[in-house]
C-alpha cells in the first residue's frame, strides 16, 4: 500500500508587518538558495540585480535573515532608501548599501501612462506597465507554478492601484514597484517557494501601524491607500507604532497567495526562518517569521498538483441555517442584504424541519474574514437562533472581464479558460438585458451573440 504524499506548507507570521524583502529573507533563512534564484532572475532579463543575503542578530537578540537587493545599473547613489518599511523615505535611519533601494516604496506610485508596451529597459525607477512585467515573467524559464504565483501577485497589486487611482488595471504603470529590485522581490519569493517545494501557503494575520508616510505624491496615511485596499476583508491588528509596517508589496504577496490562517490540526514542524526589515523598533523585533510544516493528509495532496495547472485554490467559509417560520419575501430581502454585505453566494433549498414542517435551508458562501459579520446579519434579520460555519476549500477557474463587441454596442463578459484549454465567453446578464431592452430584442439572441464572440 502506497503511503500518502507529504505536502509541504508554509505559514507566514508577521510580528511587526511585512515587506517584500523581509518575506524573501525569511525564505532564504529557511534554506532557499539566493544564488539559484539570482541566476533565474538574470535569465529573465534582470541582469543588473544582485541578492545579498546575510544572517545577523537584531537588537532584540534574535538571529534573523537580512536581504539587500542591489540594482547595479543604478548610478543614483543619493537614492539610499535602506529597506525601511515606510518605503525608505525616512533618511534618518540605518542605511545599508549606498546603491540599494527599498523594494517596497510602492504605495501611491501607479500612474496611467500610454504607449509604454514592450520589453523592460534596464534603467532603474522606470515606469513599467503591468503587461511589461507579466511578459518578463512568462518569458522566463521559471517553473510554471512560480510564474502563476508571481502573475497572481502582480495582478492583485495592479488591481489595488487601479482602484485607488480610479483607472483601468491595464492603464496602471508602476513606478517604484516596477523597479528591478521590486520585481526581484516578488518573483524571487515565488521562485523560493518553488525551491522549498511549498504546496500551500497560510498567513496568521496582518499588522499595520499609524501616522503618515512620505512618498512621491506627498504625505500619505498609514496604512497606505493601496495597502488598505489589499487588506480589505482580512484580519488586521493595528500596533502602537508610528510607522508603516505592512507595505503594498508585502500585502499583495500575502493576500494573493495565503489561504487564510493555519488550520487547527496536527502538523510536523520542519524548520523556521525569520526575515528582518532595515528599521529597528524598540517595542518588538521588526520581523516576519516563516514556519515550514509537513502535512500528511490523504486526498487533499493527491488532487493538488493537477489542480495547480488549471485552477485557483482558496479557503472559504460556508454558513448554513434553516428556518420554517419566515415568508419568502423576508428571506428574499435577507439574501439581498447578505450579497450586499459581501457574501459570495446565497443559495436556498427546501428542508424538512421538525414536527413535519416544511422549511428553507440557506447556505451562504463567504470569505473567512466576513463570516462573523454575515452571521450577525443572519441572526438579526432571520428567525433562526444559530448558524453553522464550516471551512471549505474551493477550486475555481481564473477569469477576466472583457468588453465584447456586438452589433448593438459593447457588452461586458467573463473570459474563462476551462481545464481542457477551451476558452469560453460568459455574458454578464445585466449588460445583455440592457441591450435587449434598448433594441427591443430577445435577450436569448443577445446572450448567444456574446457567447459566440472571439477575441
Amino acid at each position: 500500500m502506497l503511503e500518502p504524499a507529504l505536502s509541504r506548507i508554509i505559514s507566514f507570521e508577521p510580528l511587526a508587518g511585512a515587506a517584500g524583502d523581509m518575506i524573501l529573507a525569511a525564505l532564504f533563512d529557511l534554506g532557499a538558495d539566493p544564488a539559484a534564484i539570482e541566476k533565474t532572475l538574470h535569465q529573465a532579463g534582470l541582469t543588473s540585480v544582485n541578492l545579498h543575503f546575510s544572517r545577523r542578530q537584531c537588537q532584540h537578540g534574535i538571529v534573523c535573515g537580512y536581504l539587500d537587493v542591489i540594482d547595479t545599473a543604478d548610478t543614483h547613489v543619493d537614492h539610499d532608501h535602506g529597506h525601511d518599511h515606510d518605503h525608505g523615505h525616512d533618511h534618518g535611519h540605518d542605511h545599508g548599501h549606498s546603491h540599494s533601494h527599498d523594494h517596497d516604496h510602492d504605495h501611491g506610485h501607479a500612474h496611467a501612462i500610454a504607449g509604454e508596451a514592450g520589453t523592460l529597459p534596464p534603467a532603474p525607477h522606470q515606469h513599467r506597465g503591468l503587461g511589461d512585467i507579466l511578459t518578463l515573467i512568462r518569458d522566463s524559464d521559471a517553473p510554471a507554478r512560480a510564474k502563476k504565483r508571481a502573475e497572481k501577485i502582480f495582478r492583485r497589486l495592479g488591481e489595488a492601484e487601479a482602484s485607488v487611482h480610479g483607472i483601468d488595471v491595464e492603464q496602471v504603470h508602476f513606478h517604484e514597484v516596477g523597479a528591478l529590485d521590486s520585481i526581484a522581490d516578488i518573483f524571487g519569493i515565488c521562485l523560493a517557494l518553488e525551491q522549498l517545494g511549498i504546496d500551500r501557503i497560510y498567513c496568521s494575520g496582518h499588522k499595520i501601524g499609524y501616522g503618515t508616510v512620505r512618498c512621491a505624491h506627498g504625505l500619505m496615511p498609514v496604512p497606505a491607500p493601496a495597502t488598505a485596499r489589499l487588506l480589505e476583508g482580512f484580519p488586521v491588528t493595528r500596533l502602537p507604532i508610528a510607522s508603516e509596517l505592512t507595505t503594498p508589496t508585502g500585502a499583495a504577496v500575502l493576500t494573493a497567495l495565503a489561504e487564510g490562517p493555519l488550520p487547527p490540526r496536527p502538523f510536523r514542524l520542519l524548520a523556521t526562518g525569520s526575515g528582518h526589515g532595515r528599521k529597528n523598533f524598540p517595542e518588538l523585533p521588526n520581523l516576519i517569521r516563516a514556519l515550514l510544516f509537513e502535512d500528511q493528509t490523504a486526498g487533499d495532496t493527491e488532487a493538488k498538483p493537477e489542480a495547480e495547472a488549471w485552477a485557483e485554490v482558496e479557503t472559504l467559509s460556508v454558513i448554513t441555517f434553516e428556518t420554517d417560520d419566515q415568508t419568502a419575501e423576508s428571506l428574499g430581502y435577507l439574501s439581498e442584504r447578505l450579497l450586499a454585505a459581501g457574501a459570495l453566494d446565497v443559495c436556498a433549498t427546501a428542508a424538512q424541519m421538525k414536527k413535519n414542517r416544511p422549511g428553507v435551508r440557506l447556505q451562504i458562501l463567504s470569505r473567512p474574514a466576513d463570516e462573523a459579520r454575515l452571521a450577525k446579519l443572519i441572526l438579526t434579520e432571520s428567525s433562526t437562533l444559530g448558524v453553522r460555519i464550516q471551512a471549505a476549500r474551493r477550486l475555481y477557474l481564473p477569469r477576466s472581464i472583457a468588453k465584447v463587441d456586438t452589433p448593438w454596442g459593447e457588452a461586458a463578459a467573463k473570459i474563462v479558460r476551462r481545464p481542457d484549454g477551451h476558452v469560453e465567453t460568459i455574458p454578464e446578464y445585466e449588460d445583455a438585458r440592457r441591450i435587449a431592452q434598448e433594441h427591443q430584442l430577445p435577450v436569448r439572441l443577445v446572450l448567444d451573440t456574446i457567447k459566440a464572440w472571439k477575441a
